[in-house]
C-alpha cells in the first residue's frame, strides 16, 4: 500500500514538475518573443541560403520533367539502355528549353528593333503627356461644373486620393523591378548551381528514387515504407499534374492572346500574349500585367482605341481562360472536376489570397488522395463495389 502511494506521489511530482517547466519556457517564449523570431527568422535565412541551389534544382526538374517525358515517349531506340535513353531525352529537353527561350529573346530583339524604326520616341513622349493633361482636364472640368461646393470638396478629395494612390503604386512597382533585378543579379550563382543540379536530377531520376528508397526502407518499418512511398507517389502525380496543368494553360494563353491582338495590329502582339501567358499563373497581379501592358503599346503606338480594344481583348480571353480553360485542364491533369476547380480557387483566395489561390488545387487534389486511402474511392461511381480493394495501391491506378 505504501508503495503504491508512493508511486502515486512520484507521478503526481513529475507531472508538477513538466507542468511547471513547460509554463517557464511558455513565460520565456512570450518575453523573449522577439528575439525569439528574430532567432528562427536568420536560422530560415542561414538554411535557405545553405540550400537554395538545391530547391532551385528541384524546382526546375520539376518544370523540366514534362519536356523529359515528352521525349521518352517519342525516342524508339532499342539499342540504348533506359540510363542512356533518359540521358538523350534529357539532352533534347535542354535543347527545346534553350531554342525556346532563345526564340523568346530573338522576338523581343527583332520587335524592339521594328518599332524603334518606325518610332518618334519624342513622340511617345509628348503622347503621354497629352493623354495625361487630356485626363487631368477633364477630371477638373468634371469638378468645376459641379453646382454644390460640397460635392465638388469631396470630388477633389477623392481625384486628389487617386492620383496619390496611383503615384504610390507606381514607386512601389518600380522599387519591387529594382529590387528583383537586384535578387536576380545576386542569386545568378545560386541559378546557374540549381540548373546544373536539376541537369543530373532529371539524368539521374530513377537512380535518385531508389536510394532515396532505400533510406527509407532503413529509417522505417514495412508497413510506414509502403505508406509512405505510396502517399508519395501520389504526391507527385498530384504536382506534376499541376505543373503540367498550368505550363499547358499558360502556352494555351499566350497563343490566344498573342492572335488576338496581332488582329488589331498591335505592337508587340506575340510579346505581350507570352508574357500574359507566363504571368497569367500568378493571381490577381499576373492578369493585371498583361491587361496593363496591352493598354499602354495600344494607347503609344496606335490610340485610345485600340487601347480599349487590346484591353477588352485580353480582359475577355482571360474571363474564359479563368472560367473555362483553367478548371477544365487543371481538372484533368489533377483529376478533379471542373467546378471543384474554381471552388478551390475561388475559396482559396478567399481565405488566403495570392497563396490560396496558388495552392487551393494541389491541396484540394491532396485532400482527395487523403480520402481515398483512408474510406476508399468514393469519387466513382462503382465505389460500393470497390470499398473493400486494398488501399495501398496508387490513386493512379484507382
Amino acid at each position: 500500500m505504501k508503495v503504491e502511494k508512493r508511486t502515486k506521489y512520484y507521478t503526481i511530482c513529475v507531472y508538477v514538475v513538466i507542468s511547471v517547466v513547460i509554463t517557464m519556457l511558455i513565460t520565456l517564449c512570450m518575453i523573449k518573443f522577439v528575439s525569439i523570431m528574430s532567432l528562427i527568422h536568420n536560422l530560415y535565412d542561414w538554411i535557405m541560403d545553405l540550400t537554395s541551389p538545391l530547391l532551385i534544382g528541384l524546382v526546375l526538374a520539376y518544370l523540366m520533367e514534362p519536356v523529359v517525358d515528352l521525349y521518352l515517349g517519342a525516342i524508339k531506340y532499342k539499342r540504348l539502355s533506359s540510363s542512356q535513353l533518359r540521358t538523350l531525352a534529357t539532352f533534347f529537353a535542354i535543347i527545346t528549353i534553350v531554342a525556346i527561350i532563345g526564340l523568346f529573346v530573338l522576338m523581343i530583339v527583332m520587335n524592339m528593333q521594328q518599332v524603334i524604326h518606325k518610332t518618334d520616341i519624342e513622340g511617345i513622349s509628348q503622347t503621354v503627356s497629352a493623354y495625361i493633361s487630356y485626363f487631368q482636364n477633364t477630371a477638373e472640368n468634371l469638378v468645376n461644373n459641379l453646382s454644390n461646393d460640397e460635392i465638388s470638396l469631396k470630388a477633389r478629395e477623392i481625384l486628389t486620393m487617386i492620383y496619390t494612390t496611383i503615384n504610390s503604386w507606381a514607386a512601389k512597382f518600380g522599387q519591387l523591378f529594382l529590387t528583383s533585378l537586384a535578387d536576380i543579379g545576386g542569386n545568378l550563382l545560386d541559378i546557374i548551381f540549381g540548373t546544373i543540379l536539376a541537369i543530373y536530377i532529371m539524368k539521374d531520376k530513377p537512380k535518385l528514387v531508389k536510394i532515396f528508397n532505400n533510406l527509407l526502407a532503413v529509417i522505417l518499418s514495412e508497413k510506414w515504407y509502403r505508406r509512405t512511398t505510396s502517399v508519395g507517389r501520389d504526391l507527385n502525380s498530384v504536382l506534376t499534374g499541376y505543373v503540367r496543368g498550368q505550363i499547358l494553360d499558360a502556352v494555351i494563353m499566350a497563343v490566344l492572346v498573342g492572335f488576338g491582338l496581332s488582329i488589331i495590329n498591335l505592337d508587340f502582339a506575340i510579346i505581350i500574349g507570352i508574357v500574359s501567358g507566363i504571368f497569367n499563373i500568378i493571381p490577381y497581379f499576373g492578369p493585371i500585367v498583361g491587361l496593363v501592358l496591352a493598354g499602354i503599346i495600344g494607347a503609344i503606338g496606335g490610340g485610345i482605341n485600340q487601347a480599349v480594344y487590346a484591353m477588352l481583348i485580353v480582359f475577355v480571353l482571360q474571363q474564359i481562360d479563368g472560367f473555362i480553360i483553367v478548371p477544365k485542364i487543371l481538372g484533368n491533369n489533377v483529376k478533379l472536376h471542373p467546378i471543384v476547380v474554381l471552388l478551390a480557387i475561388l475559396i482559396g483566395g478567399k481565405l488566403f489570397g495570392l497563396i490560396g489561390m496558388l495552392l487551393g488545387v494541389p491541396l484540394c487534389a491532396l485532400f482527395r488522395v487523403i480520402i481515398i486511402r483512408c474510406v476508399g474511392n468514393v469519387f466513382s461511381e462503382d465505389f460500393i463495389k470497390t470499398t473493400g480493394e486494398d488501399t495501398n495501391k496508387s490513386v493512379e491506378e484507382i
